[in-house]
């Protein structure tokens, strides 16, 4: 029950990927406990369907139905949402913006620390990252939240030595198994790419309660040319391996040693040489190993526990007070905003709703320094995902 001094907070959550099963879900289970209004909003299906003027009529209802005065947004790679949308909210809404970027690492330079510049309070979940937003002058908070429902600690007899759920594709991880399996080491597998697949959370957690090492790896990105691979990423899954009781070794990250103490919570490995010789090491003193996951499953327990890490949030966005926004765009985001809105023209064109792509072009048109290369990829790329979306649904239809 709320107290007398109660400050209202009616929140609207606008994120992609809401499926069953995703980290939004961890995050919307603290926002709305949190909340006096709640809602939770799909952009991604939301704008298909519905197109530029349906998604933004719809968000501009339910603020004034429902006195939002705090909208939380995602943001990913996608760039679906206008940013000049975000910045009408802001301006004749009467609400605060938290915009929150979960792959700044290698996202920032192209997308974030655009849209960055509509927020009130930037949230991101590596420590790391807080300081080049900062440099930009944009306020931030820095944690990430869990439920600790869906990810509860269990004592189960540990009968598997080594494991790694997870895309076995992405960065050097496919690299690093195959070495261990070659020195002796074998690794039960689960996650894209692998064996048994895809796997529910369920399942996950029970393999995590078997294992003697959970695994994690930082690296993300597999294009050998690409320098983004250079980049190491903590994301969430310390956190989550640690709720559920099991020792974490992981690879090393940027903001990893904010998030738990190395060789006390959690331990590191820098190289393959390295984790094998971890593993080797962990496997043999079954003592130290269990005395850091105990302190692991504390530290995330009473850190990183969902509904107080969004009271956390909400509180820092009280802190900040009214920002003084001034907005910049340059031909580097043009190039990547327009082509976005290429394609979300093409989809709503193909749905027949000629009024949002009216209000795409005119989206388009704000910008003069366009690159028309990008156009000749999305525009048959939204050809390509219209149809192969009609097909599934309508094959679905018939199972």
């Amino acid at each position: 029950m709320h107290g007398k001094n109660h400050k209202m907070n009616n929140i609207l959550y606008v994120s992609e990927n809401t499926q069953s099963g995703s980290h939004v879900f961890d995050l919307s289970s603290g926002i709305e406990q949190n909340s006096d209004f709640y809602a939770l909003i799909d952009y991604t299906e939301m704008y298909k369907t519905k197109g530029k003027i349906g998604f933004e009529s719809h968000i501009k209802k339910l603020i004034l139905n429902n006195i939002v005065d705090t909208i939380i947004i995602g943001i990913g790679a996608g760039m679906i949402i206008d940013i000049f949308f975000i910045k009408e909210l802001s301006e004749n809404y009467s609400v605060k913006i938290i915009i929150s970027f979960s792959d700044s690492e290698h996202l920032f330079e192209g997308i974030d620390r655009y849209y960055a510049q509509t927020a009130d309070l930037v949230w991101v979940f590596n420590p790391s990252l807080e300081k080049i937003f900062n440099i930009y002058n944009i306020n931030t908070f820095s944690n990430q939240g869990f439920d600790t429902y869906r990810y509860s600690k269990k004592v189960m007899k540990k009968t598997i030595d080594v494991s790694f759920i997870g895309g076995i594709n992405r960065g050097n991880r496919e690299e690093y198994i195959d070495f261990l399996r070659k020195n002796g080491i074998e690794v039960e597998l689960a996650g894209f790419g692998t064996k048994k697949g895809l796997i529910t959370t369920k399942e996950k957690n029970q393999i995590v309660y078997q294992s003697k090492i959970n695994l994690n790896f930082t690296g993300v990105l597999s294009n050998d040319k690409n320098i983004f691979k250079r980049i190491k990423q903590p994301k969430g899954r310390p956190q989550e391996l640690a709720l559920l009781g099991g020792f974490v070794l992981s690879e090393n990250a940027s903001g990893l040693g904010d998030i738990f103490e190395i060789e006390e919570e959690i331990a590191v490995f820098h190289s393959k040489e390295e984790l094998l010789e971890k593993i080797k090491y962990y496997l043999q003193n079954d003592e130290i190993r269990e005395s850091m996951a105990v302190a692991g499953y504390k530290k995330a327990l009473n850190s990183y526990e969902t509904v107080s890490v969004v009271k956390e949030l909400l509180c820092k966005l009280e802190s900040v007070g009214n920002s003084n926004k001034t907005y910049y765009v340059d031909s580097q985001f043009a190039s990547l905003f327009t082509s976005a809105r290429f394609y979300y023209l093409t989809i709503s064109l193909l749905r027949g709703n000629f009024k949002s792509v009216v209000k795409e072009i005119r989206t388009i048109k704000k910008f003069k320094n366009m690159h028309l290369s990008n156009f000749y990829y999305d525009i048959p790329r939204a050809i390509y995902h219209y149809f192969k979306d009609t097909y599934s649904k309508r094959k679905v239809g018939f199972d």
